[in-house]
């Protein structure tokens, strides 16, 4: 499990390194998506004696017991995907980024042409490539909300 979401933090930092080379993000959300139902319900089994269970959209998040470690990056909630045929990467995480910087962000969003996705009460900014196996999302609410 340790080795999954160390790859995943890898590639979400390789993820921000080309979208955002001038900037220094942190995750503040990881989710593992899912390959398959058996991997789901493995992932769901030991996410469970790693952290308290809830529902989540599209699966189960985990406040961990322990955070998870890895380079400079701290993980403390973590969410299981379930299987879904339009997301075949390995995972997405949601940034922490200065608010103040919000408009800046989102002016090279679309110098760059990466989508922003608007809801009623939020906006996202979604970091991509396709050489890269994650998403990455810039969260602008006001406060993050867990996607």
């Amino acid at each position: 499990m340790r080795d999954r979401i160390n790859s995943i933090i890898e590639e979400v930092q390789t993820l921000i390194k080309v979208c955002y080379p001038n900037f220094n993000f942190k995750i503040s959300y990881l989710t593992i998506f899912s390959q398959s139902d058996t991997d789901f319900q493995s992932l769901r089994s030991t996410m469970q004696e790693m952290g308290q269970e809830s529902h989540a959209n599209n699966g189960y998040k985990y406040k961990l017991n322990s955070p998870i470690k890895y380079f400079d990056e701290q993980i403390d909630l973590l969410r299981i995907r379930k299987p879904d045929i339009h997301r075949k990467e390995i995972g997405c995480a949601d940034l922490i980024y200065e608010k103040a910087d919000y408009n800046e962000l989102r002016a090279i969003a679309l110098e760059k042409g990466f989508d922003i996705v608007v809801r009623k009460d939020y906006e996202m900014i979604e970091l991509s490539d396709l050489k890269i196996n994650v998403y990455a999302y810039l969260v602008n609410s006001g406060k993050i909300k867990l996607i």
